[in-house]
């Protein structure tokens, strides 16, 4: 069997090294106009910024099998920070899909709202319940589908007592403390009556705010959330009828109300920050936190 020479098996790697350098050039180029055409930055007139909301809103970014997604006010601020610094566009939709969450971390995002000197305009696409109702309730405009669910206005704490789970299993706890209610709240034993009256008051306090920001963004009487608020989600139909969102539509319906408020003629350009990294990143090796794209 005859071997190929020395300079054949040099012309094959030239030609290899060639290729690889060719193919990495596309998509040095691909890369660099997508970033550059594709971003906030770059976008050329007038345009709609889209937000999306969509999980349990937490402090902490966090992911699993059971727990699913989570948004933080980090995350949400910063879009919010991006489109109000971006002259290119005139209004702000938020795609809310989410259950609610933490109050702190709901009201971190729901003071940045009302902070927002462009047009913000709420699509619900499923969910809009409890901390994202409090977030949403700060836009312009809150539009839903007629099936959405929306509302479940009201605060929920849970402590889980596993002291007969324990005994069972036989495991035992040793506690050593400084500072009287250090432990409120642990797992190995029921809470105090002391301790409840406390945890009770705090809890009242959390629904006040929530009912009373709702009733200032909503523009609407604080007897009339009261009302509102037994924890509830109603539809999306009921919900314009108790004056918690503004109208009925899709999607698209909500893209061109923001477009109108934000004075954009004709069909609206939407640019999106989508988060992770795409094959050209991965080949060029620079993994980008987020590249907005347009979507619409």
């Amino acid at each position: 069997m005859t071997r190929p020479s020395t300079g054949k098996i040099a012309g094959i790697v030239i030609l290899c090294i060639f290729v690889l350098f060719m193919f990495s050039a596309g998509c040095f180029l691909i890369g660099f106009f997508s970033r550059s055409f594709g971003s906030t930055a770059y976008s050329t007139g007038d345009s709609v910024y889209e937000i999306r909301l969509e999980g349990v809103i937490s402090a902490e970014q966090y992911s699993g099998l059971l727990s699913g997604e989570t948004v933080t006010p980090e995350y949400i601020i910063s879009q919010l920070d991006a489109a109000e610094k971006n002259p290119g566009v005139k209004a702000i939709l938020i795609r809310v899909n989410s259950p609610g969450g933490s109050p702190s971390a709901s009201q971190e995002i729901y003071e940045e709202i009302v902070k927002a000197e462009k047009p913000v305009v709420v699509s619900v696409s499923e969910t809009c319940a409890s901390g994202a109702y409090y977030i949403s309730s700060a836009a312009d405009k809150i539009i839903a589908n007629r099936s959405s669910s929306v509302g479940s206005i009201g605060v929920i704490m849970q402590i889980p007592n596993y002291e007969d789970l324990y005994e069972k299993l036989g495991i035992k706890y040793t506690t050593i403390k400084e500072g009287k209610y250090k432990d409120i709240g642990s797992s190995d034993r029921p809470i105090t009556a002391e301790e409840r009256k406390l945890l009770e008051a705090q809890v009242k306090e959390i629904y006040r705010q929530f009912i009373s920001d709702v009733a200032e963004a909503r523009n609407m009487e604080i007897s009339k959330v009261e009302e509102l608020a037994t924890g509830w989600v109603f539809l999306g139909t009921e919900a314009l009828e108790l004056g918690l969102i503004d109208g009925i539509g899709n999607y698209k319906d909500a893209i061109n109300i923001a477009a109108e408020l934000g004075g954009i003629k004709g069909e609206p350009v939407v640019i999106r920050q989508e988060t992770g990294y795409s094959l050209v990143d991965m080949i060029l090796g620079y993994f980008t936190d987020s590249v907005a794209r347009k979507i619409f």
